[in-house]
């Protein structure tokens, strides 16, 4: 939405929709909220909601470009209404908005104190009444906002594909925990197919907590498919400096059997469709490029996506998955552009970690590849 604007970039838009639409891409998962106020660090700016209620007509009218260019490529958006993470505000965001009594002790000074504090969302029962009266107030006004392009109101826009609640909610560690998470999940869940009986809804949660928490994440009757992501670095099964055989193994073998336990815990107990949301892979890091320069080798990240690909189309042969999407397109944008460069990695992310551009050709015939044998199954 912030590229969509009408002093953003709206010819990049244009060539990275053009570029995916090449290889193969019919979906892209995009932010459909970010929580001001400005001077807060590690975030994406301008916000489209600086406080409660108060929106930034530009962003908006950024994201209605966006959505109606997506239609000429015959592409769909899952719309993520909020963040768990502080780079797009989030839930910490509507925290303090709530509770202002000490600042947000963000995870780059703090440690874990974030998670707790991000948490507080659905589990202070001080707090999260008004927190959820915010955010289920966003929720409906980007639901029921009209184009300012094309006059479509969100809820009949074919071209979204789904409603998804956050990216990456997490698990909670207080009493009766599984209920108090649930109940959040249900509940909004539920609020959004009150409003739009059009779209599918998700969760956006990554499956990282294990069996228990993917299904009390999912088990809402208004959740239609389940999510999953896998970040084999971010959660140290990988490490992108070492080029031995061992460590990219010990990676490959937890994403596939990651991606297989969450499909069973879909398929077989939820009895729902899965999407893997997100995966990544940092370019090669043992060589004298530093693996944020896009000119870096990918060697073991294009054979760790295509061992993905793979898995996915084992599964999708089964029924037992929905589809792939990788974080993040980075498209013509360069790490060394002008700031903010949007190259996918979050602001308080060293820009081009987990970026594929477009001069990624065998990263992204990878993709075309998958899409073409997807197609030809269906047929």
């Amino acid at each position: 939405m912030n590229l969509g604007m009408e002093n953003g970039n709206r010819s990049r838009v244009l060539k990275d929709l053009e570029t995916l639409k090449e290889n193969g891409f019919n979906c892209l998962r995009i932010m459909a909220a970010s929580e001001g106020p400005l001077g807060e660090p590690y975030r994406m700016y301008p916000a489209l909601m600086n406080a409660p209620g108060e929106y930034d007509e530009n962003v908006f009218q950024g994201l209605d470009w966006f959505l109606d260019q997506l239609k000429n490529y015959d592409m769909t958006a899952i719309m993520t209404l909020s963040n768990f993470w502080h780079w797009s505000g989030g839930f910490a965001q509507y925290v303090h908005w709530v509770d202002d009594s000490r600042p947000i002790p963000y995870p780059e000074t703090n440690g874990d104190a974030f998670d707790a504090y991000s948490a507080r969302i659905y589990t202070d029962s001080s707090i999260k009444d008004t927190c959820q009266k915010y955010y289920l107030n966003h929720v409906k006004t980007v639901i029921n906002r009209k184009n300012s392009v094309n006059g479509i109101v969100y809820k009949n826009d074919t071209t979204i594909l789904a409603w998804e609640l956050a990216n990456e909610p997490q698990a909670a560690y207080v009493q009766n925990a599984h209920e108090v998470v649930f109940h959040w999940f249900d509940e909004t869940a539920k609020f959004i197919k009150s409003l739009d009986e059009n779209h599918l809804v998700t969760t956006g949660t990554e499956g990282k907590h294990g069996k228990d928490w993917f299904i009390t994440m999912h088990k809402s009757d208004y959740i239609d498919f389940t999510s999953a992501h896998v970040w084999v670095e971010n959660w140290g099964y990988y490490k992108s400096n070492d080029p031995s055989p061992e460590n990219y193994q010990r990676a490959a073998n937890f994403m596939l059997g990651f991606l297989q336990d969450t499909s069973d815990w879909s398929i077989n107990i939820l009895k729902k469709p899965i999407l893997l949301g997100e995966f990544g892979m940092a370019r090669d890091g043992w060589t004298e490029i530093s693996k944020y320069d896009p000119k870096a080798p990918v060697t073991n990240r294009n054979k760790y996506f295509t061992e993905i690909a793979n898995k996915i189309l084992e599964l999708e042969k089964k029924n037992a998955s929905t589809g792939l999407m990788f974080w993040a397109f980075a498209g013509v944008a360069r790490p060394d552009d002008e700031k903010p460069s949007w190259v996918g990695d979050p602001p308080h992310e060293v820009p081009g970690w987990y970026s594929v551009y477009d001069s990624d050709i065998e990263t992204l015939r990878i993709f075309l590849d998958h899409s073409k044998q997807i197609n030809n199954e269906e047929e």
